[in-house]
């Protein structure tokens, strides 16, 4: 455990904030930002929604919006210019997208000079100094377990997380024949990528069974083992389209006020029932981050 504060946490979002805010023209890379704010790079993406409260593309868009917004207000650039500044390929997708932020065009905007819309974070494009992290109200329930490691069978779905079903049914129907499946059966799954930073069809999601016996990797089904270790685990009760904000609350609001920094490897979830068998708010998964 280390001895890392809540306001530690804070300056190194703020850090990475500022680090946005002045390189607005630039390809900002994940792994990149993750360095700067000396997160790892698997928890990177949640770390940075739980604590500003919108995803890191979200964050990134928004400001260069803002940008754009101050260019409208301020200066006599056309509109197409401005577009491009804000890293826009199109006129079109540009209108779109500041339409769907200030609920006016680009020109309508410049006329009426309409104020930013809020930030759950504070932050805005002229005020990065303004940041404080969303009230979450009550932290997520979270206990401190020592999990042994791991071996897992794993089947990797490469695509949206709503696809997954497929896969789970072909990793199914292969492990059944092979004794893998029975009482005390844990199938988990290890997400890797965040959907609103990955492009939907680049996700990706191992599906996976665990296995407490020699195992070997058989074509597309490969063999993977999990680090053992102190996890901060929680349980999320509902439909799978909400885990994000659970892991939102763990990330945002338990993680910064619990002393721990996150262990370099990656989060796990534990599916304690089935969609199959379960409604889907009764559906529930522990939701597993390493920590140190």
């Amino acid at each position: 455990m280390k001895t890392t504060t809540e306001q530690d946490y804070y300056e190194r979002i703020i850090r990475t904030l500022i680090y946005i805010q002045q390189h607005l023209d630039a390809d900002l890379d994940l792994d990149q930002l993750a360095s700067i704010a000396n997160f790892s790079r698997f928890h990177f993406h949640r770390v940075f929604h739980g604590l500003v409260g919108e995803s890191l593309q979200h964050h990134i868009r928004r400001l260069r919006l803002e940008r754009a917004a101050q260019g409208l207000k301020h200066g006599s650039e056309p509109v197409v210019q401005i577009a491009l500044q804000a890293r826009f390929e199109t006129h079109e997708a540009f209108t779109r997208a500041f339409k769907a932020m200030f609920d006016t065009s680009p020109s309508e905007y410049r006329a009426a000079h309409k104020p930013m819309p809020e930030s759950l974070s504070g932050t805005h494009f002229e005020d990065v100094q303004g940041f404080h992290p969303p009230d979450y109200g009550d932290s997520v329930q979270v206990e401190l377990k020592e999990i042994p490691p791991l071996r897992v069978i794993f089947l990797r779905h490469v695509g949206p997380y709503s696809d997954v079903g497929a896969t789970w049914r072909r990793l199914m129907s292969w492990a059944g024949p092979r004794g893998l499946l029975g009482p005390g059966m844990k199938t988990i799954g290890i997400v890797h990528d965040d959907p609103a930073v990955t492009a939907a069809d680049k996700i990706r999601y191992d599906a996976c069974v665990v296995v407490t016996g020699p195992a070997a990797p058989q074509g597309e089904f490969g063999v993977l083992d999990l680090p053992g270790g102190r996890y901060a685990v929680a349980t999320h009760r509902g439909p799978y389209e909400k885990l994000s904000e659970t892991y939102q609350r763990i990330y945002g609001a338990w993680l910064p006020k619990s002393g721990y920094e996150l262990a370099d490897t990656p989060a796990f979830e534990q599916y304690l029932n089935s969609p199959q068998t379960a409604k889907p708010e009764d559906l529930l998964t522990l939701i597993h981050v390493p920590v140190k």
